[in-house]
């Protein structure tokens, strides 16, 4: 069993991927959801929602250690903790989300006379039991790395190998937004949502996949930048302070996105070329075509 596993990790390392990081999660999700559907007669905790989000980060780990052994799990490992870049991408990594909050905050203000509760910000109804910045880690962690060390930091190389940024960005986004189905069955603001806003959501999806991309390729695949701007929007995101300025979050990610998409070329989304996967254990910078 092993070594068919082995096997098919390097035949096909993004196939057994994309099945652990699905079934990793989803089975830690599954008690959530059979209890918000009235299945399961007992208490849940909700933590597993945020132990979930490791599912990618595992099932990179796995395939990274049957493919690549030490050496690729040393080089992962590497880039999760790659901070020796520009000053600027740890600005908006750190603060770029906030700065998307307040400027949101300023259009409500300005155009509906809206006054959003700004103590608010950076908290959480799903876990209020938790300090502030224990919540932030956590979400940072479990979030940030645990989703982007799988989606940024194993599958969007491979598919850049092969494909141009943009249309490797692509195919991620699709992945990353059915990798949340299960949360349509017990996360109150996913149950919320009709098949339109539903369909905004993957927009989000899809223009916050071009600006992860365009974070990642600019910093040679620091998996650390993403993973922080990933969890500090995840907080500005869930901050219990209107529906409103979530929208307005939305939109200015997606003018963002697009903004990004327009300046920097589809083929690379940076200006210093595409990272790709050069061998089973080595993620370099591609050309600039």
């Amino acid at each position: 069993m092993a070594s068919q596993l082995t096997t098919l990790a390097k035949k096909h390392p993004l196939v057994l991927f994309f099945v652990l990081a699905f079934g990793i999660s989803w089975l830690i999700w599954l008690p959530l959801a059979a209890s918000a559907q009235g299945l399961l007669n007992r208490p849940v905790s909700p933590y597993l929602h945020l132990i979930g989000g490791l599912g990618p980060m595992l099932a990179a780990m796995i395939v990274t250690s049957l493919v690549a052994g030490k050496a690729g799990m040393q080089e992962l490992v590497g880039r999760m903790s790659l901070w020796r870049v520009n000053l600027r991408w740890h600005l908006i990594a750190w603060f770029g989300p906030a700065a998307l909050f307040i400027i949101a905050a300023v259009i409500a203000r300005v155009v509906w006379g809206a006054r959003p509760e700004l103590s608010h910000f950076g908290q959480t109804k799903e876990y209020p039991e938790l300090p502030v910045f224990v919540y932030w880690a956590a979400n940072i962690f479990f979030f940030g790395f645990g989703e982007e060390t799988g989606w940024r930091g194993f599958a969007l190389p491979r598919l850049q190998k092969s494909h141009n940024a943009f249309t490797a960005t692509f195919i991620l986004s699709i992945f990353w937004a059915l990798w949340h189905l299960p949360l349509f069955w017990f996360a109150t603001d996913f149950m919320k949502m009709g098949l339109g806003g539903a369909m905004g959501w993957y927009f989000s999806i899809l223009l916050g996949s071009v600006l992860l991309t365009w974070l990642y390729n600019s910093t040679q695949g620091s998996i650390l930048i993403v993973a922080i701007f990933h969890g500090t929007l995840d907080i500005v995101f869930s901050s219990p302070v209107s529906g409103d300025l979530a929208t307005i979050i939305g939109m200015l990610i997606t003018l963002w996105g697009i903004a990004v998409f327009l300046v920097y070329r589809p083929a690379t989304l940076s200006r210093t070329g595409k990272q790709i996967m050069e061998s089973r254990s080595r993620v370099v910078a591609g050309d600039l075509s």
